[in-house]
C-alpha cells in the first residue's frame, strides 16, 4: 500500500483566477477561488526590479485560452508582440513626466515629434501555455539625442522566468520632414525628457550590472534553447 500523501487538488478556477475581478484592488476578500499567483507575483516583481526593469511601466496580462494559443496549445508569437506593445505604450505614456500636456498631445496625435521603431530583435526563449500570467517589463538602457534604446521582457509567473525579450531602439522623428530630430534642440520639456531618461538609464544599468555580478549565467546545455 502506498504511503505517499496525495497532492491537494488544484481548482481550475483558481488556476485562472487572474481573469476574475476578485483578483483586482477594491474587490472584497478573500478571493472566492483563492489566488495562487499572489506569492508568484511578489517574487517576480522583486526579481524584475532588482534586474533594473521599470516598475512604473510594467503590464500584467493573463493568458486567455481562446485568444492567445495556437492549435498546439502554445501562446502565439503574434500575441507576444501584442503583449510587448502594451508595455511600449506605457513607456511612451511616462513621457508626460517631462512634457507639457500640449507637447504630449501633439506627440501622440502625430503633430510634432514622434518616437518610431527603428529596429528590434525578438528572442523567444520558452513556450507559454494557458493558464499563466505574463508581466511585460521595460528596462531603459541608453538615450541619445535622436534615439532611445532599451529592452522589454515577458516574465512568466508560473515559470518564474523570462520567456521572451525584445531589444531595440526608437528614433525621434519630425512628422513634418520625416527626418530624425535632435530633441536637445527642441524647446519645452524635450531636453528635460532627455535628462530624465539619462538618469533612468544610469540607474537601470547599474542594477543590471549588480544583478549579473550576483547571478552569473551558467553555460547553456545542448537543449537549452527552443
Amino acid at each position: 500500500m502506498s504511503s505517499h500523501t496525495p497532492r491537494p487538488h488544484k481548482s481550475r478556477l483558481a488556476e485562472s483566477s487572474y481573469n476574475s475581478p476578485y483578483s483586482r484592488a477594491g474587490a472584497p476578500s478573500p478571493h472566492p477561488n483563492t489566488d495562487p499567483y499572489a506569492p508568484l507575483r511578489a517574487r517576480a516583481l522583486a526579481t524584475l526590479e532588482a534586474m533594473g526593469y521599470d516598475p512604473d511601466t510594467m503590464v500584467e496580462r493573463g493568458i486567455v485560452w481562446a485568444e492567445d494559443q495556437d492549435p498546439f496549445g502554445h501562446v502565439m508569437q503574434g500575441q507576444f508582440m501584442s503583449f510587448f506593445g502594451m508595455c511600449f505604450y506605457r513607456v511612451m505614456e511616462s513621457y508626460d513626466q517631462f512634457l507639457s500636456k500640449q507637447e504630449y498631445d501633439d506627440m501622440v496625435n502625430a503633430r510634432t515629434v514622434v518616437p518610431l521603431v527603428r529596429k528590434y530583435n525578438l528572442d523567444i526563449r520558452r513556450q507559454v501555455k494557458y493558464p499563466d500570467v505574463l508581466i511585460a517589463a521595460y528596462r531603459q538602457e541608453r538615450i541619445e539625442p535622436t534615439r532611445n534604446n532599451g529592452s522589454t521582457i515577458l516574465f512568466s509567473l508560473k515559470q518564474q522566468a523570462v520567456v521572451s525579450e525584445v531589444s531595440g531602439s526608437t528614433t525621434y522623428v519630425d512628422v513634418k520632414t520625416g527626418r530624425p530630430v535632435n530633441i536637445l534642440t527642441l524647446g519645452g520639456g524635450w531636453p528635460k525628457l532627455y535628462e530624465g531618461f539619462t538618469k533612468k538609464s544610469e540607474r537601470a544599468m547599474a542594477l543590471k550590472a549588480r544583478w549579473e555580478s550576483d547571478h552569473p549565467k551558467s553555460k547553456p546545455g545542448k537543449d537549452s534553447k527552443l
